[in-house]
């Protein structure tokens, strides 16, 4: 694996997104990819308007950039998606034509350059995922990304054309995807996630039918996604400026955008503010937070639960059958239950009575192949929920009665005498009370440790 690239960071990265470039910077240096910056880059160009404008301009600067960059040595990073579309297809151009490479080079040699056509462009994208892997970058994180919803959008110059790019499946793009998982977050299904962003439509001064595509993919992911994710500027600029121009409008779309690397640094360990997330125009803030109280109490649980049994449990609910609960109340589903907390749901599963059915009664931790039965899941949560003072009424009467008095009924001596029965010996109440530090206070939210 290569571990020294070349960049390439086009024109709006610098000029726009100069937060971006910075983020870029500290998550390579993060997981070790050095990059080297070259002198000598140009635009690389843009193809909508440069292209259009002059093939023969859009070839040979493309091919001059190229050129600079092989005679470094080096593969070359891109991690703009234009300029990724714009240099792989024009050296898959220049590679597959006899007669293109031979008119580009006899024009690149009247400037002292040579391209042989060796060069090898990767995008970001490809660097994280088919150099360095989904799975190191997965034992790198630290403050992984658990249950938050992460929607993905690739950018049309990411895939296409897909003949000359080759990236990943045209349709059914997975590479990025994978990246998300590996964070430790959901990479959320949504029907538009193939739609183009539709900022060459503001390029061209139609911006109501760019705003529209805009609306269209974020509106798809209102009460689906936490956040959208990219790693295109172009892209970028669209779903988070110009929906920060609707939202005061009045338009409250609500879906924070961040680049892939973004939440790559996050993961990491790195803060907010070394990222350059405050130049974000839709605000981040709610996303981190969010994000970071589901960490600490999935921190709790993993305290208590092994999280690769609990996903094989969720997997596997070869006894859900056998629930003695289940079979008699349809409406209790303990594999959704473990669902939810795989995903992260855990304020919805404290308020959710159904936690309360689980009986204890063993049969699902018998019956478990695993050994590992989800019976242990109910515990935790019932716990859990018993701290916050989710509690149904009877059980925090329990509580209170126990904390109180250290048992959960006094002896009856006057039903006992009825029966003839001698009275019991003094019973142990004091000495557990000092055992346990309990304070006698009626808070129902756990007993006091004596300091």
């Amino acid at each position: 694996m290569a571990t020294k690239y070349a960049v390439f960071w086009g024109c709006q990265i610098p000029s726009r997104l100069p937060f971006f470039e910075k983020s870029i910077r500290l998550v390579l240096e993060q997981i070790g990819i050095e990059i080297i910056d070259l002198p000598g880059f140009t635009c690389c160009p843009e193809k909508t308007l440069v292209k259009s404008y002059a093939e023969d301009a859009w070839l040979l600067t493309a091919a001059r950039n190229l050129a600079v960059a092989e005679a470094s040595g080096l593969p070359l990073l891109t991690p703009c998606n234009g300029c990724y579309s714009t240099l792989k297809t024009v050296l898959g151009k220049i590679k597959d034509s006899v007669d293109l490479k031979e008119r580009v080079s006899s024009r690149l040699r009247e400037i002292n350059l040579n391209l042989k056509g060796s060069i090898v462009v990767k995008h970001l994208v490809e660097v994280l995922h088919d150099d360095v892997g989904a799975a190191k970058i997965g034992m790198q994180v630290k403050y992984p990304l658990t249950g938050m919803r992460i929607a993905v959008h690739y950018g049309c110059h990411l895939l296409r054309p897909s003949a000359q790019l080759r990236f990943d499946d045209p349709i059914h793009p997975e590479k990025l995807d994978m990246l998300v998982r590996a964070l430790g977050a959901e990479s959320c299904s949504y029907d538009t996630k193939m739609l183009c962003c539709g900022s060459g439509l503001g390029f061209a001064g139609a911006q109501e039918e760019a705003t529209a595509l805009l609306r269209k993919k974020l509106l798809d992911l209102r009460g689906r996604a936490d956040a959208l994710t990219l790693v295109c500027p172009a892209c970028f600029i669209q779903y988070d400026q110009r929906q920060f121009i609707l939202q005061r409008q009045g338009e409250q779309l609500g879906i924070p955008v961040f680049g892939y690397q973004e939440l790559l640094g996050l993961a990491l360990g790195l803060s907010a503010d070394a990222l350059g997330l405050g130049e974000h125009r839709v605000k981040t803030d709610d996303f981190i937070r969010f994000w970071r109280e589901r960490a600490e109490i999935i921190g709790r649980i993993k305290e208590h639960l092994d999280l690769a049994a609990l996903k094989r449990c969720y997997g596997c609910g070869a006894c859900l059958e056998d629930c003695p609960v289940a079979q008699l109340d349809g409406s209790f589903r303990p594999g959704e239950i473990i669902g939810d907390l795989l995903k992260g749901n855990l304020a919805d599963l404290f308020q959710n009575q159904a936690i309360w059915q689980c009986l204890e009664c063993h049969t699902c931790s018998e019956l478990c192949p695993q050994k590992f039965g989800m019976e242990k899941v109910f515990i935790v949560l019932k716990g859990m929920a018993s701290e916050r003072g989710c509690a149904p009424s009877p059980i925090q009467g329990g509580i209170k009665t126990f904390l109180k008095t250290a048992r959960l009924g006094a002896v009856d001596e006057k039903a006992r005498k009825k029966f003839g029965l001698e009275a019991l010996p003094p019973g142990g109440e004091a000495e557990l009370r000092r055992l346990l530090g309990l304070t006698g206070q009626e808070d129902g939210g756990g007993y006091h440790e004596r300091k």
